[in-house]
This record gives C-alpha cells, structure tokens and sequence, in this order.
C-alpha cells in the first residue's frame, strides 16, 4: 500500500494527470465515443470473465477441458484474422466494430444458459471468428482519428479504460456472490454465476450501443466493396515478419498462464471469490498507473527502450510466481508482473501501426493477429494438457516457466531487430 501511494504521489507530481485531460480534450467524438465504449464493454466482460472460469470448475470441467475451449476460440481468431482485416478495410471501421461486437453479445448471451461442453465449443468458435473483425479495425480507427502528437496517449487511454474497469469490475464483481446470497441463500453456485453473468452482459449490451454513434472519417484510403485485396509490401512484411517473430515468444509464453490465472489461485491457494477479484482490481490499478506513465517513459527512452526495460524487469517476477507457496507473495508477484509487461502495450501498438503503410495497416494487423490467435490457441491447449496431467502444483509451475522461457526469447529477438547497435538508454 505504501508503494502504491508513493507510485500515486509520483503520477500526479509530473503532471500526468493534467497531461492526459488536456489530451482528451483534443481528441473528436469518435475517440471520446470509442473509449468510453471500451470502458464499458470491458466492465461487463471482466465481471462475466472473473467467474466462468469457477463456473466451468462448479460444473466439475477441468483445466484440459478448459484449455480446449481457449484453444478454439484463439483457433477461430487465427484463421478469420486475414480476412477480419480485409473485410474491416472494405467496411470501415464503424460497420466492423457493429458486426464484429453483435455475435460477441449474442454467445455472451449464450454461454450463461449452459454448461454443455459441444456447445461451448461451438459458441468459443463463433465469438473468436467476429470478435476478430472489431480487433482488426481498432488501432487503425485510432490512427485515424487522431495527430500524431497525441496518438500515444490516445492507445494509452484506450488501455487505461479496460483497466480502469477491471479496478471496479474485479473489486466489486468479488463480492457480487456474496451480496446475491445475501439476497437468497439457498442458491447453488452455478445459479449464482449466471446471474452474475446476465449482469455482466447487460453491461456488454449498453457499450454495443455507442457503436451506433461512430462516424467514418475520410482517409487516404477509402473503405470500398469493389477493393481488392493488397498484401503489405516488402518493407513491411519485412517489419512485420520481425515484429512477430519477437510478439510471438510473448503470445506463446502468456497463454500458458494468464487464461489459467483465476484457476490457479482458486486450486493452488483456495482463494475465495472476494479474495480473486480483490487481487485482480489491485493488479489492474498497478497497471493503470504504469499504463498512464508509458508514454512518458517513451518519450525519455524511446518505445524499444522501454519495451526491452519492461520485459527485462518482468522475468524474476515469473520465476517468483512459479515457487512461493504463500497466496498473498504469489498475488503481490503477479500484480507486479502484469504491471510491467502491460505497460508496454500501448507502446508495442503505437511502434506497430506507425511502421505499417496506411493502406495495409488493417490486412496487416490481421496477419498479426493471426499468428499471434494460432500460437495462443497451441499454448492454451498445450497448457490445459500440462496442468491436467501435473497435478495443480506442478502443473501451473510448468506452465509459468514455459512463459518464463519465451518472454527472454521474446527479449532477446526484439533487442537484435530493432535495438541492436542503437543508443538504448538517454
């Protein structure tokens, strides 16, 4: 608590706070719209997200099972993501973040009514092939709806929004079952969950209503139904080729542990829904505020820099996660952890659209997206098989230091393309 108070302190002493109201107050309505969109989509999620994972345990589905349906969804992510950001390019962006986020809200809808596992597997399919269109067109709709001079802090916003939400939707998402018994004490917990669920998915459904307000700005290129298709060109498919090559490491490494998170603390600690989402809310406020110092801390090193800094720091953190045996150690690792490496993400998105060509910045978010959905979706499942097998205490240390191995690849290709023979620190 202390540390966080001295890290506030800090925050408001440079001025960043003041910094981002004056940057908001520059950006158009669409941003305003957009984010305002992504903090409440982001609320309900998270509160739906917090649980189904308990939900799934509650109906005795166990981690392999689960990792299955994570693979399929990041599967389904991967091969729609070409054809996403193809299509989000013929549409626009306002009529992609509509179809892309409706089929979303219908299988969050979904999900709550069953525990079938043929049917989740068939709704994990659904949402990651149209969630993928949405994806594909966000950072290119922040790119151009905004300067170049306020773009890095219009990704970091667009972070802080979904970790602000996940402050209050984790903290007070917790203790949302305790205050449903309250209400009615003989309820079972699946029962509990899925009004948890309708909750969360009422919220889902008020975020898809700001969608409607967007408006396409005129760009240097057209959304147009006649369009071909136009790959990215060899300067930037030798950019991206780099550039997922050192993502990829990171991708691979995260999902065999982050979509596992709440499973871990539930099985290896006995921690408590309160306890879940009170350690999560803390997790996202750490990150909240790293998140808001990012741009500064880019603006003194430049984006490599400070990516490298942030995944160098992050790696005794996940070495830590994989030993102790104490849950409020592990919980302070983790919080600590996830601080750092998310940090980095709105630098990692800003150096990424500002090195692809205007007319191929969708196409090419797409192939991403796409390489980085398949080595997800392998991980996930590997994971599932790695836990299961294992047994919940060196299953999930297996796992973290597989994560462990990649992100240090993942630093090491990032530092030889595109910081090597460069001046690193100020």
């Amino acid at each position: 608590m202390v540390i966080h108070m001295f890290c506030i302190e800090g925050v408001i002493s440079l001025g960043i706070v003041r910094q981002y109201q004056h940057y908001y107050r520059t950006y158009n309505r669409n941003i305003r719209l957009y984010l305002w969109h992504f903090f409440t989509w982001q609320l309900g999620a998270l509160i739906y997200n917090l649980f189904f994972p308990l939900y799934l345990l509650s109906a005795n589905i166990d981690e392999q099972v689960m990792g299955s349906l994570f693979a399929l969804n990041t599967l389904s992510m991967a091969v729609c993501a070409i054809p996403a950001g193809f299509l989000a390019d013929r549409l626009g962006r306002r009529k992609s973040f509509i179809l892309g986020s409706a089929p979303s809200l219908l299988v969050a809808a979904l999900k709550l009514t069953t525990t079938n596992i043929a049917f989740l597997r068939l709704l994990y399919l659904v949402d990651g092939a149209f969630i993928m269109l949405f994806l594909a067109s966000s950072s290119p709709f922040i790119v151009e709806n905004t300067e170049p001079e306020n773009r890095i802090h219009a990704f970091s916003l667009s972070a802080m929004m979904m970790l602000g939400a996940g402050i209050f939707g984790n903290f007070f998402g917790g203790y949302l079952p305790q205050v449903i018994r309250l209400v009615n004490a003989s309820l079972g917990d699946i029962t509990v969950y899925r009004i948890i669920f309708v909750c969360g998915t009422v919220l889902m459904f008020v975020a898809f209503t700001f969608l409607f307000k967007l408006i396409d700005v005129p760009t240097s290129v057209a959304p147009s139904a006649n369009r071909k298709l136009v790959l990215p060109g060899k300067t930037d498919m030798k950019f991206l080729f780099k550039y997922m090559v050192a993502a990829g490491f990171i991708a691979l490494g995260a999902a065999h542990f982050m979509p596992f998170a709440t499973t871990f603390f539930r099985r290896t600690y006995g921690a408590s829904p309160s306890q879940l989402g009170a350690l999560f809310s803390v997790t996202q406020l750490t990150v909240f505020i790293a998140t808001a110092i990012a741009p500064s801390l880019a603006e003194r090193w430049a984006p490599i820099p400070a990516i490298i800094f942030t995944r160098i720091v992050s790696l005794p953190l996940l070495f830590g996660i994989s030993t102790v045996h104490n849950f409020y150690f592990a919980g302070g690792l983790y919080m600590l952890r996830n601080a750092f490496m998310q940090m980095s993400s709105p630098l990692e998105a800003n150096f990424f659209v500002s090195n692809i060509s205007p007319e191929v910045r969708a196409t090419a978010n797409g192939i991403n997206n796409m390489a980085m959905s398949s080595l997800r979706s392998l991980a996930s499942y590997s994971a599932g098989i790695i836990i299961t097998r294992s047994g919940r205490f060196g299953g999930y240390t297996a796992a973290i230091q597989v994560m462990l191995v990649c992100y240090i690849f993942s630093t090491v290709f990032l530092y030889v393309f595109f910081a090597r023979g460069k001046k690193l620190l100020p």
